[in-house]
């Protein structure tokens, strides 16, 4: 691991010595003080100074100044005082030269910015030649706030999240003969812990629904902090398949005194789709002369944060494999979120398997929906068709109740049958937040106009959801698939749709106006009741109105009932579900 990662800014010194070109002869730092003892008659009155401050990592400086002193009168930027950049940047130079001056001073303020965020830390990098006394000073010091503006400097050691030390000095002749001193100062985040995590999921799963927080104040996610305002979190939150989110979490001096820590939570979709399952994990590093690990990941049913328990068993898996970044104060974990290995069944062994994965709530089945389609089979005739053999237009009412229920085309023993619709409505209401159920009977009137010397009647088609989808279920540890299950339930959103029909009447009428309508116990096809379906006419859906509570509608599902001039006719239909379009 590094110093500038892992070990406190410490006292140090060193000693160098050399012929004239290198006759620096005695150098102490403290803290990050430089002191360098220079023989006068080695300076001859010609030196310089050339002065780097690198920053390492992902920081930059901006809001670059600088200042130059010769025998303490400023000096301004030109042959012998020449500064860097001034704006952003990730290192700062400068050279000042001075001829016969018996004192050069110099230094360059900095404001740091960490990844994309500008902070309240600043840096203040200061050097002094003196010729007289032949000594060459250097110091580098961090800041809280401005230093040009009350900003106090902090204590590398306790105080500072950032380090600021001497990383390069050395004493050459140029050939003029000047003197030139070099010296390059390191800035760099002081990170006395680090834990990383990569969080990619694989397959058919993406994750949605995030949830992202640690209790270190330097949180870095995709490069750059992350954001305290939730409304801001938005691109951390979904996943994609095969992509990766990339967090660390950072420990150091004047912030949080918690471990270096990240916690996620995220809802697993399978295929596009929200399922019921999570997935939740931390990493945290701890701060010591030895580093302690700590992570986890576990798949849960239901919200972690809403008290879901984790579960053993499930067809998802949370992979874990560690990596040293530098030494072990640093390490990331990646978070690998995929389908556990699973079997598809064929027909033929999917019943028996089923019945014996999914027949008890105990247990491991899941359904998993891969589309959710609206579906309307083709209309039906209501009771038999009124004959209006009179010269006038008549009115016919036609008095009816609704009520759908779930089917399904899952094959399973009749003793799982019950726990398998279970599983789907639990399944659906994770999914989409339906509460899916059979239809509670309501009742209707229908009315419409048929023309002289014509017979009407009314068609309707109630309307339904298809959901398709996967069980998934574990028998004797293994996990099985019965693909392309498919259930038909009542659309939530709309009954129905009712039409009306008249065609001219053919043959003897079946009733003139006002007259009671032949009573059958079942609907009535047209073409069975003597009408030749080829000339038929149809309008537009029949005026509807509720009689049993609700409201008005004009899209309903049919039980049924008819009234005509008063006489009440119960008439319960039968309904045959067939594939077909959706008309209104």
């Amino acid at each position: 691991m590094t110093d500038s990662q892992t070990r406190r800014p410490r006292r140090w010194s060193r000693v160098m010595s050399g012929a004239i070109g290198a006759s620096v002869v005695a150098t102490s730092i403290v803290a990050t003080s430089i002191v360098v003892a220079v023989p006068a008659s080695a300076i001859e009155g010609e030196y310089a100074t050339a002065t780097t401050v690198a920053i390492a990592g992902d920081l930059h400086l901006q809001s670059i100044r600088y200042g130059f002193r010769a025998d303490d009168a400023p000096v301004s930027p030109g042959p012998h005082a020449e500064p860097g950049p001034s704006s952003t940047s990730s290192s700062a130079t400068w050279t000042l030269g001075g001829l016969g001056s018996s004192e050069l001073r110099s230094h360059m303020i900095g404001r740091i910015v960490d990844f994309d965020k500008t902070t309240d830390y600043w840096v203040r990098v200061s050097t002094q030649v003196t010729n007289i006394v032949g000594t060459y000073t250097s110091s580098c010091e961090v800041f809280l706030g401005d230093p040009e503006a009350g900003g106090t400097v902090l204590d590398q050691e306790s105080a500072s999240p950032y380090r600021c030390f001497s990383s390069h000095l050395d004493d050459v002749f140029a050939d003029d003969p000047i003197r030139v001193i070099n010296e390059t100062f390191t800035i760099s985040s002081l990170n006395w812990a680090t834990a990383r995590g990569a969080i990619s999921p694989q397959g058919t799963v993406m994750l949605g629904d995030g949830h992202l927080e640690s209790p270190t104040t330097r949180f870095i996610v995709d490069g750059r902090w992350f954001p305290s305002d939730p409304a801001e979190q938005g691109p951390f939150n979904t996943i994609e398949p095969g992509a990766t989110l990339d967090w660390a979490a950072f420990r150091r001096n004047g912030e949080s005194d918690a471990n270096a820590s990240g916690y996620f939570s995220y809802r697993i979709y399978d295929s596009g789709v929200p399922t019921r399952f999570w997935v939740s994990g931390m990493a945290s590093n701890w701060r010591g002369v030895e580093f302690n690990w700590d992570y986890t990941c576990q798949i849960f049913d239901g919200d972690p944060l809403q008290g879901a328990s984790a579960v053993t068993e499930s067809p998802y898996l949370c992979d874990m494999a560690t990596t040293t970044v530098n030494g072990n104060g640093d390490y990331r974990v990646d978070f690998t979120i995929r389908t556990a290995p699973i079997q598809t069944l064929g027909p033929l062994e999917a019943r028996d398997l089923m019945s014996e994965g999914c027949g008890d709530p105990a247990d491991a089945c899941y359904f998993v929906p891969a589309t959710n389609e609206a579906y309307l089979p083709p209309g039906t005739p209501l009771g038999p068709p009124y004959a209006n053999a009179g010269d006038e237009e008549a009115e016919y009412e036609f008095y009816y109740a609704t009520g759908r229920s779930i089917t399904n085309s899952i094959d399973v023993s009749i003793s799982a049958q019950a726990n398998v619709l279970e599983i789907f409505k639990a399944t659906i209401k994770f999914a989409y937040g339906w509460e899916e159920t059979n239809e509670v009977d309501k009742k209707w009137i229908a009315t419409m106009k048929v023309p002289a010397k014509e017979e009407g009647w009314f068609e309707f088609a109630p309307a339904y959801r298809r959901i398709s989808g996967d069980f998934l279920f574990e028998v004797d540890g293994t996990w099985y698939r019965v693909a392309n299950g498919t259930f038909t339930v009542p659309d939530s959103t709309v009954p129905g749709t009712l039409t009306s029909h008249t065609r001219p009447i053919a043959g003897s009428p079946g009733g003139g106006t006002g007259a009671e309508p032949p009573v059958t116990p079942a609907p009535v096809d047209p073409a069975l009741a003597g009408l030749d379906p080829s000339g038929a006419k149809s309008s537009g859906s029949g005026v509807l109105a509720t009689t049993g509570g609700g409201d008005v509608s004009g899209s309903v599902w049919i039980s049924a009932a008819a009234v005509l001039s008063g006489a009440l006719l119960l008439v319960f239909a039968r309904l045959t579900r067939r594939t077909g379009s959706r008309s209104r």
